[in-house]
């Protein structure tokens, strides 16, 4: 009888090892991913190249790049399961979170500050643009909330409407579709214009009069000591839950991809990849504009502590730039990316 239990207990011994090594087994799965057409995607540009030729495989990557006006359908596209991970404004990964009650998670940092004002006239400092015309894209976006931000910390406020008589302390700021339409309506009316990488490079090479007036960065940094975040990447959280070291080595071949293309000695193939890939028309203006792109990834305690920042000034802000609240601790995937 006790020989029975004995063999008994070890067979369900060697039962509960093979369980949890089941378990404990992640499959292989293709992963599915959309960036938008602008400085959130540059970095994806190598990674993208090298997984195009796998990307039907098991375990290789998929990649679309959607065009800069398509925030929304990119979005949509994440949050019904037709991408796995997509890169977003850092406040539509927050909103998006505290509407679909947590159906994303935050796995990365992928864009730093990105955005210059250009024009032809210099200004000593960023109150100066008292009652100028600024010409801009990324309204409902990280662009509108850092230019409100840098304005009111500068004694100013924005009024969008077009015919509205300024006041004593008002700029004018007008919202375009894309970085393109902006710099026509710019070059056409005057004024100033708030761009993005690469589109800021495109402006400056197109007319030669142009000149960066103000970092937006360096700006930010005179009137907040938190991390100017703009991109980060995200994860449907259902297939993070599932396939959470493959995301882990998605975040380490994207990792290896920024590194890539942040090296100077890699710029011209970088340069030629966001040809391809449509996110900048020409090699020289993409060559020109890494340098000022602030590509990066960066994840981990690092990242949650970036992204916290950003999101506790923006809602400080403009509450509804995030959804309506900060999120809570489950909004980050922490993966220590080395």
């Amino acid at each position: 009888m006790k020989t029975r239990i004995r063999l008994l207990t070890l067979f369900l011994a060697i039962l509960m090892v093979f369980a949890m090594t089941a378990c404990s087994k992640e499959e292989a799965t293709r992963i599915n991913v959309g960036v938008l057409k602008g400085p959130t995607g540059m970095g994806a540009v190598k990674i993208a190249k090298d997984s195009s030729a796998s990307a039907e495989s098991p375990d290789g990557y998929s990649f679309t790049f959607y065009e800069t006006a398509d925030v929304s359908k990119l979005t949509n596209d994440i949050i019904n399961g037709t991408l796995d991970i997509a890169a977003l404004p850092v406040n539509a990964c927050a909103t998006l979170y505290n509407k679909t009650n947590g159906k994303v998670k935050v796995i990365a940092t992928n864009a730093l500050g990105v955005l210059s004002v250009i024009g032809t006239e210099e200004l000593t400092s960023f109150s100066d643009l008292r009652g100028k015309t600024i010409h801009t894209t990324g309204q409902a976006s990280t662009p509108e909330y850092i230019i409100n931000f840098l304005l009111s910390k500068n004694g100013l406020n924005a009024v969008t409407d077009e015919n509205a008589v300024l006041g004593e302390n008002d700029v004018r700021v007008i919202y375009y579709p894309d970085g393109t339409t902006a710099t026509s309506a710019y070059t056409l009316n005057g004024g100033y214009t708030v761009l993005p990488e690469p589109a800021t490079t495109a402006a400056l090479t197109q007319n030669s009069a142009n000149k960066i007036i103000f970092n937006v960065t360096e700006e930010w940094n005179k009137v907040s000591e938190t991390k100017l975040v703009q991109g980060c990447l995200v994860a449907n959280s259902d297939f993070l839950e599932k396939y959470p070291k493959a995301v882990e080595k998605f975040l380490q071949s994207y990792k290896d991809s920024v590194e890539y293309i942040n090296n100077s000695e890699n710029a011209d193939d970088s340069a030629q990849l966001m040809v391809e890939f449509g996110i900048v028309p020409k090699a020289p203006i993409a060559k020109n504009a890494i340098s000022r792109a602030n590509i990066v990834c960066i994840t981990g305690s690092e990242m949650k502590s970036d992204v916290t920042g950003m999101l506790n000034v923006l809602f400080d802000s403009d509450a509804s730039s995030v959804g309506g609240k900060e999120p809570d601790d489950n909004f980050y995937a922490i993966y220590e990316i080395s």
